[in-house]
């Protein structure tokens, strides 16, 4: 009976042993270069070396934006401002933000990405804790998608959020 979990120990052992890190070539995705111009990334991954507000604000202009450009700062200011109210990184802030700025626009509610996030931040603020910004990216994107108005979904939100205040 012990030589049986030994030899099963020994075969579970070799098993976790072969799954290392998978080597993969080089794919079309990886040459796409990440600085907003006619090939940019559709997503910032961690590999890119680019700061994320430079690349969102760019992302939403469509195209070349210079770092000092006031877009920039106000995407800067509100990625600085999400840092406090959201679990995810910059980068992930910022994939986000690109993912449901899309969505809205194509259902015709385009709307500013750097005020889009300070709005977000405001409804976090509510619940007095951290929250997943892509959990309330759905939500909201769920509301404007169904017809409710920035405002109002903006409203409804906030007072969900409000209620994780009353069970802490």
């Amino acid at each position: 009976m012990r030589f049986r979990a030994v030899i099963i120990l020994v075969g579970v052992c070799a098993l976790f042993a072969a799954c290392g890190e998978e080597k993969r070539g080089v794919e079309p995705d990886d040459l796409i270069e990440a600085d907003g111009g006619e090939g940019a990334t559709i997503w910032l991954r961690a590999t890119d070396h680019i700061e994320p507000a430079l690349w969102l604000a760019r992302r939403e202009a469509g195209g070349a934006v210079s770092e000092i450009q006031p877009s920039v700062e106000r995407m800067r200011a509100a990625l600085l401002a999400a840092q406090s109210h959201f679990l995810e990184t910059d980068r992930m802030l910022a994939n986000r933000t690109a993912q449901l700025g899309e969505m809205l626009a194509a259902d015709g509610h385009a709307e500013d990405f750097a005020q889009l996030i300070g709005s977000l931040v405001e409804v976090a603020a509510t619940a007095g804790q951290k929250q997943t910004y892509g959990e309330l990216c759905q939500h909201y994107y769920n509301l404007r998608h169904a017809g409710v108005e920035r405002d109002a979904a903006l409203r409804m939100l906030a007072s969900r959020y409000k209620t994780q205040k009353q069970f802490r």
